[in-house]
């Protein structure tokens, strides 16, 4: 991250340290320095812009600063010009990426849980022995899996012999999921698999694969995504070109990529 000196200005206009932690609370990050880095960089972006719009002659600055979203919007509807996606664009897009446009698969599921919290290797240790063992029995016996999930399972699922219902992606954590597009209808998972709750003896009563949507089920959707892709794209450099023409101390952008403002 880009240090940053306690006085910021932008072509002489200073911004300051008040007007950066009221902004932080609207660019939540994992660290406190990551916040405050990107809450500047907003109000560095906007002061910018408001400059920039003030020299159109849209606004006087000191009364856009106070209210500037409207401006800038009229600035940027001005100063951008982003062409429309047209149906061969959308319709090439689609052929490129048809992988992408399919109807989730659903499936019928039963597991067995494990607790074991990812800082205590102990824990899991014994849960991924036991799941393992249960797993053997299952193997040899199938019928006692209803049975096992109702003795063993943490989930609360076990009181219906570890059935889960229907589930398409998006429902599962990343890992359970990917276990769940691997197997086949009627398998229960060669291993334990492990989440970041615990392991887990995963069945899987039926499976429906997921369908090939057509183009015209998701052309708009194509549309509205690269039109915003592009003036997205547009939004960076055109900031980038502002930026490169102001005067600014006490702060730098982080690489090629400039957030939009907030």
């Amino acid at each position: 991250m880009s240090a940053m000196a306690h006085d910021i200005t932008v072509n002489g206009i200073k911004i300051s340290p008040d007007e950066i932690n009221a902004e932080v609370q609207y660019h939540p990050a994992d660290h406190f320095p990551e916040a405050k880095y990107r809450a500047t960089q907003a109000l560095v972006i906007r002061e910018i812009l408001i400059q920039r719009a003030a020299e159109l002659g849209l606004c006087e600055r000191d009364k856009a600063i106070k209210n500037p979203d409207n401006i800038i919007d009229e600035l940027l509807k001005q100063e951008l010009k982003v062409p429309e996606a047209d149906n061969k664009t959308c319709q090439h897009h689609y052929n490129m990426n048809k992988h992408r446009f399919f109807t989730s698969p659903l499936f019928e599921v039963s597991h067995i849980l494990y607790l074991a919290p990812q800082e205590d290797e102990k824990i899991k240790t014994k849960a991924k022995l036991k799941a393992k063992k249960s797993l053997e029995e299952i193997s040899r016996h199938p019928e006692r899996f209803e049975q096992i999930a109702r003795k063993d399972s943490a989930c609360s699922s076990a009181s219906d012999g570890g059935r889960l219902g229907q589930i398409s992606k998006g429902q599962t954590m990343p890992a359970f999921e990917a276990a769940l597009l691997r197997m086949k209808e009627g398998e229960v998972s060669a291993e334990p698999v492990e989440t970041a709750v615990g392991y887990h003896i995963i069945k899987v009563h039926k499976r429906a694969d997921g369908t090939q949507l057509p183009f015209d089920n998701v052309a708009s959707w194509i549309k509205s995504d690269l039109e915003e892709k592009s003036w997205n794209k547009a939004f960076q450099q055109y900031v980038q070109l502002l930026a490169g023409r102001s005067k600014i101390s006490g702060f730098q952008f982080n690489g090629e990529k400039t957030p939009l403002v907030q």
